[in-house]
């Protein structure tokens, strides 16, 4: 049917105007194609260089920060670890000195006793060699590497079980991440991820083991996190590790707790039906 039939004799012509929606079809598919063209942003683009004094050597060096203004936050994992679209902020939260190598989370950087640095520089700087130009941005291995340099020096100095217990699980966070964004391609693929999931189940259980030392000796707020947080995060640990009865208890103490908000009593809740799916599982009533 030619919709415009008659139209001739007003002196208009109207060939190829049979499909009476062609313009949209062809702006939906130029709208659709511009979408799925959309640049992803590089890396490198999230990051700034900031100047930092060392601690120990008290010579300034450049570490790399995330420009917090571009980032765009995604819902966490339930043992709080933090996501964003387009890149992982965990990769460049460690400050690393190039020059004595003291390495720290930017969190515990500037915070050293007399005691702390001597003891830095008798067992790190007297020993430690520099591993050149930093790259453009890191990959998970020289991240993960970053916070093993971290987790020595906070052993080295003698530092709170809590700090440590936090390096550990900022590590798991890593092993995770690099699980997630490893290309099917890789050789041996099932190998590696099995490989990467066991350490960061043991950097998990290392992390649960050190924030209960921390519940015991230390005062809150603990790594910047308060008592409620700190105890769900533990009970998540608990699950993820097989740990189950434990968990059950940590739990328990948020569910109860008069101090602990909704939301955090929602997400307990929602652990505990994970909970009872790995006890199902697992064979465990």
């Amino acid at each position: 049917m030619n919709l415009f039939k008659g139209l001739e004799k007003f002196g208009l012509k109207t060939e190829g105007t049979e499909n009476l929606f062609e313009e949209e079809k062809r702006t939906n598919a130029s709208t659709e194609q511009g979408e799925a063209k959309e640049e992803i942003p590089s890396e490198e683009s999230f990051l700034l260089e900031k100047s930092v004094r060392c601690t120990v050597c008290d010579k300034v060096f450049k570490t790399k920060m995330i420009k917090n203004g571009r980032v765009k936050r995604l819902e966490p994992d339930f043992d709080l670890r933090p996501r964003f679209m387009y890149i992982d902020t965990l990769k460049y939260d460690v400050a690393s000195c190039p020059n004595c190598g003291y390495t720290a989370m930017n969190r515990y950087f500037e915070h050293l006793s007399s005691v702390q640095i001597k003891l830095i520089k008798e067992k790190i700087c007297a020993n430690f060699k520099p591993t050149g130009e930093e790259p453009a941005v890191y990959d998970y291995d020289t991240a993960i590497n970053r916070y093993k340099l971290a987790l020595f020096n906070t052993l080295v100095k003698k530092g709170k079980a809590s700090e440590k217990a936090y390096t550990c699980l900022k590590m798991a966070w890593l092993y995770r991440g690099k699980a997630e964004t490893l290309p099917k391609e890789t050789k041996d693929y099932d190998k590696t991820i099995k490989e990467l999931k066991k350490e960061e189940t043991e950097l998990l259980s290392k992390a649960y083991d050190g924030f209960m030392t921390a519940f015991s000796r230390e005062s809150f707020p603990m790594c910047g996190m308060d008592e409620m947080t700190v105890t769900f995060l533990v009970a998540e640990l608990a699950r993820r590790t097989g740990k189950y009865e434990e968990s059950g208890r940590w739990i328990s103490k948020v569910l109860t707790s008069r101090s602990a908000n909704e939301r955090i009593k929602n997400k307990a809740r929602d652990i505990k039906e994970l909970l009872n799916e790995d006890k199902k599982k697992a064979g465990i009533s």
